[in-house]
């Protein structure tokens, strides 16, 4: 039992750290936007106190947001909470497409028979290999080939 919630925690803790890093970012982002509205053309004079007290303080400011309904934090939030899901869903059926039964295999790949192998790979015909090989080459090697080719089973 105790193996198994480590395993758990140990599984679930970078979701848990996105998350918790995303929503700590919603809330900078809506006090900026709230500090924005308040202070509009004066706002670069009271940014460096806002950003302070916005990072010093996020757990105050964050149910401050919430209780006051903000949506800019209400949407945000929403957005940080279904991608972590999305992220921890996408990631975990990534993870059991590679997992195998009883086959010796990773993934969806399957051994191929030789009709499979020979149809994909070895498509060109005999024609076709003899011109490329004609092209490829020198009359002058061909010859000089067949010469010593022909003076070898002569000295046989």
């Amino acid at each position: 039992m105790k193996d198994r919630s480590i395993a758990v925690i140990k599984a679930s803790w970078p979701y848990l750290l996105t998350l918790i890093i995303g929503l700590y970012l919603a809330e900078i982002l809506a006090g900026a936007v709230m500090a924005l509205s308040r202070y509009k053309l004066t706002f670069a004079d009271h940014m460096p106190t806002v950003l302070k007290q916005l990072v010093l303080h996020p757990w105050h400011y964050y149910n401050l947001y919430l209780g006051q309904k903000n949506p800019v934090l209400i949407i945000v939030s929403i957005a940080v909470v279904l991608y972590t899901i999305y992220f921890a869903l996408k990631r975990n059926s990534k993870h059991k497409a590679w997992e195998t039964a009883d086959t010796e295999t990773h993934g969806s790949a399957t051994w191929g028979d030789l009709k499979e192998l020979s149809d994909h790979y070895f498509s060109i015909t005999a024609k076709d290999l003899t011109t490329a090989f004609n092209r490829s080459t020198t009359t002058e090697i061909l010859e000089a080939l067949t010469k010593q080719e022909t003076q070898s089973k002569a000295d046989k």
